[in-house]
């Protein structure tokens, strides 16, 4: 996953491949909605991700949003396989550990590309991971994969 990413990095835009495209849109996306415990809004970031589901063609009773508490939403998306056969299931998460502007050379929550790297509060931890799961989803959605079992993608709090 970590070598995508960096393969994201190192590529110039106009290379990318568009499922490479998408995924560092995906990623951006995600580095920019602030998802801190204290002020950031997880539902806000997972309902972005819901728009993208649906865009790509998930009816709508295979996403489900689900809000325990305000700001602290999670989304569970399912692919449907072609047997009865037990689900997969992918996790990943939002949240992120809190980002003192002070501590920062550059707004935490703004995406920065810089000497082949990328920069903001979740880059290791883990929205590069979770813009992949989404990207993988979306594209078996887009190609018409259908897998044997259900997957199941839940993105929420750790």
């Amino acid at each position: 996953m970590r070598h995508l990413i960096a393969l994201l990095a190192v590529l110039p835009l106009a290379a990318q491949q568009p499922a490479q495209q998408l995924a560092r849109d995906i990623f951006k996306q995600l580095i920019e909605i602030n998802t801190t415990d204290s002020v950031g809004d997880n539902t806000r970031a997972t309902e972005a991700m819901a728009a993208r589901f649906r865009q790509a063609g998930y009816p709508e009773a295979d996403i489900h949003l689900l809000s325990p508490v305000p700001r602290k939403g999670n989304l569970v998306v399912r692919l449907h396989g072609t047997s009865a056969a037990r689900p997969i299931l992918f996790i990943g998460h939002l949240d992120v550990v809190e980002a003192n502007r002070s501590d920062w050379s550059f707004d935490p929550f703004e995406f920065r590309e810089q000497d082949g790297y990328f920069y903001g509060r979740g880059t290791q931890d883990m929205k590069g991971d979770v813009a992949i799961l989404v990207t993988t989803f979306l594209r078996m959605k887009r190609d018409g994969f259908k897998p044997v079992r259900d997957m199941i993608s839940r993105i929420d709090l750790r």
